[in-house]
């Protein structure tokens, strides 16, 4: 299942600056950069919080458009959970934080 963007709400509301949800996790972010010296290299995408990970596995980088920003986000997402040996969360959880903790 494809990461949910979520809107930085940080962010001005103009601004191209999403996080990448796997359930209630945030997995990266992408968000579009001015680089007028190189167009094509417009949009930065970053996996967040992953430690380890197979010898190809690449944590961030720069591309033309917002869908080529998911695609390798999510594509390195993937193949971390594939070393970790996890599963991506398919739906963000219903359950409430307990007031006694």
């Amino acid at each position: 299942m494809p990461l949910a963007p979520m809107r930085n709400l940080q962010a001005p509301q103009e601004a191209d600056d999403f996080y990448l949800m796997s359930g209630d996790l945030q997995v990266g972010r992408i968000y579009k950069r001015a680089n007028e010296r190189k167009p094509d290299r417009q949009f930065l995408w970053a996996l967040n919080g992953v430690f380890g990970g197979p010898p190809e596995l690449r944590v961030s980088g720069m591309v033309a458009t917002f869908d080529d920003a998911q695609a390798a986000l999510q594509e390195n997402w993937h193949k971390w959970l594939a070393w970790a040996k996890l599963e991506e969360i398919t739906e963000p959880s219903t359950h409430q934080p307990s007031e006694n903790l």
